[in-house]
């Protein structure tokens, strides 16, 4: 196996509130997970996955907030908007080009 592809694990002891411990063993029995352990590796990353998403959501909430920023985007998107109407035009939407239809294998192309 290639060490990219190895884990690596750190042991660490975790204290449960008693009526958690038995609510997530429960629930591992139920879904018929593969472990307690793996059940536990999930909820963290979820949970990471979850607040990371919010300090980002967070971060976008701020630039709503930010007058400078505000000013920057509207100038933005005044200097960008007569090219973004050119590109709705029809005459630059381009045709499919009659070279990117797929190949018609014959016998003589065809894998062996």
């Amino acid at each position: 196996m290639p060490v990219a592809a190895t884990r690596r694990y750190q042991n660490t002891t975790v204290r449960l509130p008693r009526h958690v411990y038995e609510l997530a063993k429960t629930v591992v029995i139920r879904s018929q997970a593969a472990s307690f352990n793996e059940f536990v590796v999930q909820a963290i990353e979820e949970k990471v996955r979850r607040l990371t998403e919010a300090e980002i959501d967070a971060a976008f909430a701020q630039m709503g907030l930010d007058s400078d920023y505000q000013r920057t985007s509207i100038a933005l998107a005044s200097e960008f908007a007569k090219s973004d109407w050119e590109a709705l035009e029809p005459e630059y939407v381009q045709e499919p080009d009659k070279h990117d239809k797929p190949k018609v294998r014959t016998s003589k192309t065809r894998p062996r």
